[in-house]
């Protein structure tokens, strides 16, 4: 067994495509549209089935991430969300792909909410904020 992560958004495509930028990879997405809801009842079915994503996934650092669009694409909070990655200090080349994250996504328009340096439990530790609202964690062990 293992634990997925799955967030909303009213605009899931425009969130893809933003983390295809910072290094998403194999995203697929599912449309409304698609025939496998066509027994959707009406009331049920979304406005828009030809833009409303049913679900969507994409690989980052070898995990696979769950997205969809929120129901009448209301707003989420994703204050007090997290995604949180763990990597080995002791593997030089996990480190730098960390480090060349940090930096990317800061350049792709995250905030720092604490920058990657050591901290009291690890030697390095950092955390950001996507535009969409979620905070990125990344912890050394």
């Amino acid at each position: 067994m293992k634990a997925i992560p799955y967030f909303n958004f009213p605009n899931t495509k425009e969130v893809l495509a933003f983390y295809e930028k910072i290094g998403a990879k194999n995203i697929r997405i599912l449309l409304a549209s698609d025939e496998m809801f066509a027994d959707m009842p009406p009331e049920m079915a979304p406005k828009d089935p030809d833009e409303f994503v049913m679900n969507a996934e994409f690989e980052l650092f070898g995990n696979t991430i769950y997205a969809s669009d929120s129901w009448d694409r209301r707003d989420v909070d994703h204050s007090g969300s997290n995604i949180s990655f763990v990597f080995t200090l002791s593997n030089d080349n996990e480190v730098q792909v960390v480090k060349d994250f940090f930096d990317k996504a800061i350049e792709n328009g995250f905030t720092v909410e604490m920058p990657l340096e050591a901290s009291e439990w690890t030697e390095l530790f950092g955390m950001l904020k996507d535009p969409f609202g979620l905070s990125w964690m990344f912890s050394g062990e």
